[in-house]
């Protein structure tokens, strides 16, 4: 069986309003039904290169490897005693699993779209009025002593984070002072292999609680790291 048609812009479109890891795990599921590994690792030929995310995810599948669990217990240990949660970037598939669990937390979304133009209130309607579109002049009304910034990281090697470049927009040093915590949720457990396109890059220990994925194996948690205090740096458009 060949690759559908205009498959990289179908992702696109996709990534956009899921999220790229979200989008690659949906598309790379179909395609795995429809032509098994071979399908799979020609679309990583094919698409690899320029979304990286989805080389990685497929890079995992093809070689048996288990995949970094998505579980917000960490992020929602983060968030103890935050009263509003303003989250930059999309990934369905973290949203759908924490957002519901957000008791007496209100959250917002950045409608920023790092470059892929989303339709927000389609993304906004799966949550059922759980989030409010919150634009980019708007983000002072959340601020406060009570108040956090989360944000999807794509890996990191301790020395260097991926993330979407909605961040470089709102953590600014006139920024983050006026938040209680910045916390970065790692998706992937481990750096992407190829460029990452679509990326910026950005510091470890920018975030106050950077929370990774779970060790595999049964009762497992969620690691966060407190990174230790230093000046922060800026984020940059990787390299």
């Amino acid at each position: 069986m060949a690759l559908p048609p205009a498959l990289g812009q179908a992702f696109r479109m996709v990534a956009a309003e899921l999220g790229m890891r979200s989008a690659a795990r949906l598309f790379l599921r179909e395609l795995m039904a429809a032509g098994g590994a071979p399908l799979v690792g020609e679309a990583r030929d094919q698409l690899g290169r320029e979304f990286p995310v989805l080389d990685f995810i497929a890079e995992q599948w093809l070689s048996g490897g288990a995949e970094a669990p998505l579980d917000p217990a960490g992020v929602l240990d983060a968030l103890r005693g935050v009263t509003r949660l303003l989250v930059v970037g999309i990934e369905a598939d973290g949203l759908d699993a924490l957002v519901p669990r957000l008791s007496g937390v209100d959250a917002g979304l950045v409608t920023d779209g790092g470059g892929l133009d989303p339709d927000f209130r389609r993304v906004l309607a799966n949550y059922d009025g759980l989030m409010t579109p919150v634009e980019l002049s708007e983000l002072h009304r959340w601020a406060g002593r009570r108040s956090a910034l989360l944000t999807f990281v794509y890996g990191t090697d301790g020395h260097a984070a991926h993330v979407s470049p909605s961040w470089l927009r709102v953590s600014g040093p006139d920024v983050r002072t006026q938040f209680r915590s910045l916390i970065g949720w790692d998706i992937l457990g481990r750096p992407m292999t190829v460029y990452p396109r679509w990326m910026v890059e950005t510091s470890p220990a920018d975030f106050s609680c950077l929370v990774r994925p779970a060790p595999l194996g049964p009762g497992a948690a969620a690691a966060v790291t407190s990174p230790r205090p230093r000046a922060p740096a800026p984020a940059r458009e990787a390299t």
